[in-house]
């Protein structure tokens, strides 16, 4: 018999392999494929899931009130918001309030028979927070938005420099950025989507935050160079990245839309890639969707990069390949539209520049409330 010196590279591998085989099977254990990547711990991302502990038949007075009370009914805990001017359903205000009716107000220094009533007077119904920034905010009142797609996701914009500001240095104290494995962090580019410099993410919650400064706005973005929709499938290279934050969040916010940059990139894939382009958007959405637990979730998406230059002029082979899948997705896709590209400012051939990112935010919002789906601002 030959010892291991012996062996050439197939034998060796063949004699080590057999007892490690073997073993297996004596022990009951079939291989399968299996994913080594490690799971992300988001223990400590969120904050307390109930934000302040509720107490029982008591009462808050004084103006110095935070959101995240968890309050048994007819009751507003310490912690618990009751905003100047606030709703109260039925509730009864005393120690400096006025009395309510329904629809009444409460004044600063009041207490609600009716509940937890959170900014704005909009009333707590879960419970469920999220800290943001040191501030324990009510589920209703986080708004988070699920962006994902191509490199124009990721973050290609740099100029015009007179708008560098609004995307990289200035934050809003109502606008959020989170990946799971750190807590949610105030939103800046290049870091909403994974750079290497700006995408639409800091733009969302921001625009949001101006159009409704009593909501939080969170973004969950994941972008990659050059990557076509089936890659973000379930079962594909991205799906698991892109939905880990959502996941991690579930239950702890109002997600508030789906925004997605994709067609152009199809050309990297397969010719079925180009014409199942509406049926593959399509089971991006549903999975997402389902996996967020809101089947009627709304999903905007960019129309084609028409102010695109060279092989992706609009009647070049690229534009004439994919633009009448892209039209094809309303109809394939329930509570879907698309926002048009025309007139955005170019960074380049196929990418938005830091104005054309903003506007086009600007005419998703919008679209959004034409359709009656922006709920945070009508």
């Amino acid at each position: 018999m030959k010892n291991l010196l012996e062996l050439n590279g197939s034998e060796l591998r063949r004699a080590l392999t057999l007892p490690l085989l073997a073993g297996a099977l004596a022990c009951g254990v079939a291989e399968h494929p299996h994913d080594t990547k490690k799971a992300i711990d988001t223990t400590n991302d969120l904050g307390p899931s109930g934000g302040v502990p509720a107490q029982t038949a008591g009462t808050s007075t004084g103006a110095e009130q935070s959101f995240g009370g968890n309050a048994a009914a007819g009751f507003v805990g310490t912690g618990g918001f009751v905003a100047t001017g606030g709703n109260a359903a039925g509730g009864i205000a005393t120690s400096g309030g006025t009395t309510s009716t329904t629809g009444g107000s409460v004044g600063v220094a009041g207490t609600s028979s009716g509940g937890t009533v959170g900014a704005g007077g909009t009333p707590v119904v879960s419970g469920a927070t999220i800290t943001l920034g040191g501030v324990n905010v009510p589920k209703e009142k986080a708004i988070a938005f699920i962006h994902i797609g191509h490199s124009n996701m990721a973050g290609e914009a740099s100029a015009p420099q007179s708008s560098h500001a609004f995307h990289f240095d200035e934050t809003n104290p109502h606008a959020y950025m989170y990946h799971p494995g750190s807590q949610p962090a105030l939103a800046l580019e290049p870091k909403t989507a994974g750079g290497p410099f700006a995408g639409p993410g800091t733009a969302l919650v921001k625009e949001a935050a101006m159009a409704a400064p009593d909501y939080y706005f969170i973004s969950l973005g994941y972008g990659q160079l050059s990557a076509y929709c089936s890659q973000f499938l379930p079962g594909a290279l991205y799906y698991e990245d892109l939905i880990a934050g959502p996941k991690a969040v579930k239950g702890r916010v109002t997600f508030g839309g789906i925004f997605i940059y994709l067609g152009i990139t199809e050309r990297h894939g397969t010719a079925e890639d180009t014409s199942g382009f509406p049926e593959c958007i399509n089971k991006l959405v549903t999975a997402i969707r389902q996996d967020v637990g809101e089947p009627n979730l709304p999903a905007l998406m960019n129309d084609y990069e028409v102010e695109g230059k060279g092989e992706f002029v609009v009647g070049g082979a690229v534009a004439n390949a994919i633009m009448p899948q892209i039209a094809r997705c309303p109809s394939v896709v329930s509570n879907f539209a698309l926002v048009s590209a025309a007139s955005l400012p170019m960074q380049d051939d196929h990418h938005f520049n830091l104005d054309g990112q903003r506007t086009w935010v600007q005419r998703a919002f919008q679209t959004m409330k034409d359709k009656g789906w922006r709920f945070w601002a009508p």
